[in-house]
């Protein structure tokens, strides 16, 4: 494999996480690191009331926080998996454009830790859980599924 590099201008490294809902996009998380091997839980986030706020104003506004440039590539590889539930795990690299790291149907949305540096978090998490359960409510009630009696 060949190394994408992600390092802001500041010379860290950004892991962002979107989940793919029924066709829509929700934003998780960006995790900020000085190694290139980055998960949330081991990216320097919990110390570092920057990266904190970097991460909140991704997922208050993933549009702005990316640029169209990236959202265009998103929306792309949603459209090319067509995926009902998924997730994208990916970079930006200088100019702005995607660096995918993984996308596919199996990646997990864990809420955060009961920590009030956390608490920034919890709407996202509870957006996407509100899709998820809007989606399978929605696949259950349409027409030619089996209903909870002839189950």
């Amino acid at each position: 494999m060949r190394y994408l590099d992600a390092r802001g201008r500041d010379g860290k490294t950004r892991k962002y996480r979107v989940m793919m809902i029924d066709g829509q996009l929700y934003p998780l998380h960006c995790a900020i690191s000085n190694h290139w091997k980055i998960h949330y839980f081991t990216a320097e986030m919990a110390d570092n009331p920057l990266h904190r706020a970097e991460d909140a104003a991704f997922i208050r506004n993933m549009p702005l926080a990316l640029g169209p440039l990236a959202m265009h590539a998103l929306e792309r590889i949603q459209s090319t998996l067509g995926l009902d539930y998924g997730g994208i795990d990916f970079g930006l690299n200088a100019k702005g454009e995607v660096l995918l790291f993984e996308a596919n149907a199996t990646m997990v949305v864990n809420p955060p830790e009961p920590d009030e540096r956390w608490n920034y978090r919890l709407p996202a998490v509870r957006r996407i859980h509100t899709a998820v359960q809007k989606m399978f409510m929605a696949r259950a009630n349409s027409p030619g599924s089996a209903s909870p009696r002839s189950a």
